[in-house]
């Protein structure tokens, strides 16, 4: 058979591409894990954000196993996961069909994340909110929503975009296409994260004055920002690089390995 990836069946791509997916989440799951729970403790008051954290990796250094016994830890590490898989499986597919990616993959992959990481966020904001469990508010709900379908594009698509426009002003391919992978997921956090706090804040103070929703968001926006872009850097820009890094190689062995069949 030929040297050429396309020459490769559909079925083995699939199943190299699901197992780069769960690697590359493996790697970065304990630190989002950390993050996202902080910022929820932080969020509804229960620990400063500084201090969970610190917490938060005191025990993945010490007590290792404990950590990736709990829950957050799984439930993170499914959520990236499946939006890997999704991810690659539908450019694989589409690469397969000669369809253009660029909108399946945006619409495909933010249905998968959004679902996952709203299922997750609503998790987190029962464990980790304020008072006794309860029900997380539609408006809350629908906020999540649109703050993950920005990190998805700015994750899946945005970088390629911003990638050519780097290209066109004579930046190297390798560094354009690492540095929009790792840049655009952490720049979109500046605009998503008012939408994200005022989704914690409809849920722990749910007879709050929108004045009162805007003084929390000014209070706590600046540290929020940082934290969600610390745990986005690790998810879709160090997970999004080691992604493609291990799908680069994954395509090398499997056209390798059917050319010699």
């Amino acid at each position: 058979m030929s040297n050429d990836y396309s020459s490769v069946p559909l079925a083995p791509k699939l199943l190299t591409e699901s197992a780069v997916a769960v690697l590359a989440a493996a790697l970065v799951a304990p630190f989002i894990s950390i993050i996202d729970v902080s910022i929820f403790m932080n969020g509804s008051g229960k620990q400063k954000l500084g201090a969970a954290v610190i917490d938060g990796f005191k025990t993945l250094l010490t007590r290792p196993l404990h950590f990736v016994r709990q829950p957050s830890f799984y439930i993170v590490w499914g959520v990236y996961s499946g939006t890997y898989i999704v991810a690659n499986s539908i450019q694989v597919l589409c690469d397969h069909e000669n369809i253009p990616w660029f909108y399946p993959k945006f619409v495909g992959t933010s249905v998968a994340n959004v679902t996952f990481s709203v299922l997750k966020d609503m998790y987190l904001t029962k464990s980790f909110g304020t008072g006794p469990a309860k029900k997380v508010p539609l408006r809350s709900f629908g906020l999540y929503t649109i703050r993950d379908s920005m990190t998805i594009f700015a994750s899946f698509n945005l970088p390629s975009i911003v990638s050519q426009q780097l290209m066109d002003m004579g930046l190297n391919k390798s560094y354009a296409e690492t540095g929009s992978q790792l840049i655009s997921p952490c720049a979109i956090q500046v605009l998503s994260s008012p939408l994200h706090l005022l989704g914690m804040d409809l849920y722990n103070n749910p007879n709050s004055t929108v004045t009162g929703r805007v003084q929390f968001i000014r209070k706590e926006y600046a540290a929020t920002t940082l934290a969600r872009m610390g745990r986005i850097f690790p998810a879709f820009g160090i997970g999004g690089v080691t992604n493609q890094w291990l799908r680069k190689h994954a395509k090398t062995m499997l056209t390798g390995y059917y050319k010699n069949e």
